[in-house]
């Protein structure tokens, strides 16, 4: 990027003003406009609480529904499938959760705030990366419930307490290549439709043709070639052996390796999206 930039000129009562020369973009300025972003979005949340309200029932519900209609059948009881089904919770609301922003940045484009951006010296990537921030609040604004609800329905951590933690980095690690597949799609489309049937196309496979609610190995073996290499179900085992025990170095390596792969591929692609509102 150049050394400077410049603004159109300002009309003014004494007459035109000459360009403005803008800093260079700095780290400690990425890092400012990013900030004041996110405090945007969380401001959002705080005079319209709905996406806190929708993101924290939609999972309980699940795990509700799912616990004591699927519960004995799975596992042969409610209190085994909590067990399992909790981190695969955790896995599906990082999904279903990031997956959010995809519409709510196809709004933020719609009603001009991108225009806005142009006749300002912003980042391009700070929008993007606010929105990650953004929707992670309500991230683990949803796991705290879950977790809380599987608490008290019998859930219990076999490992460590502060494996806790560890589990969280993870699902924000996760969440950070989905995020840029959402945004990716909130920023390449034409209409609130197609952003809400994309996001939709992408939740239900990742999800639900994962191992996060199901063993892979009763599934069908042409089934089990794509669920042996769905992010999803490694985040899921990932979860499980930080707060069941069992497997963790394998699980977290590649989780953290697709997620990487996601960003890298579709990061590109939303900077494009981004410029071309430029």
């Amino acid at each position: 990027m150049s050394d400077t930039l410049t603004h159109p000129s300002v009309i003014g009562p004494a007459g035109p003003a000459g360009p403005v020369a803008v800093r260079r973009m700095t780290p400690v300025r990425m890092y400012r406009h990013t900030a004041a972003l996110t405090w945007r979005i969380l401001t959002q949340i705080r005079h319209n609480p709905e996406p806190l309200f929708l993101l924290g029932i939609q999972p309980i519900l699940f795990l509700l529904l799912s616990t004591y209609i699927y519960g004995g059948q799975m596992a042969g009881s409610s209190h085994s499938y909590l067990q399992y089904e909790v981190p695969g919770v955790l896995g599906y609301n990082a999904v279903f959760a990031t997956m959010s922003s995809a519409p709510a940045l196809f709004g933020d484009v719609a009603r001009g705030v991108f225009d806005r951006f142009r006749s300002m010296p912003v980042s391009r990537l700070a929008p993007l990366i606010a929105r990650y921030c953004g929707d992670l609040v309500l991230q683990m604004w949803a796991l705290v419930l879950v977790l809380i609800v599987g608490f008290s329905l019998g859930f219990r951590i076999h490992t460590h307490w502060w494996h806790l933690g560890y589990a969280a980095l993870l699902l924000a690690a996760f969440s950070f290549g989905m995020a840029w597949l959402a945004m990716a799609i909130g920023l390449s489309v034409k209409s609130a439709e197609t952003v809400q049937m994309l996001s939709f196309l992408c939740t239900i496979p990742l999800t639900f043709i994962s191992g996060a609610f199901a063993r892979t190995d009763t599934m069908p073996g042409w089934l089990q070639a794509f669920v042996k290499v769905n992010p999803v179900t490694w985040l899921a085992a990932a979860e499980r052996g930080l707060l069941l025990g069992g497997p963790v170095a394998r699980p977290v390596t590649y989780t953290l390796l697709s997620s990487l792969v996601v960003a890298l591929v579709f990061a590109p692609l939303a900077i494009r999206g981004i410029a071309r509102r430029r």
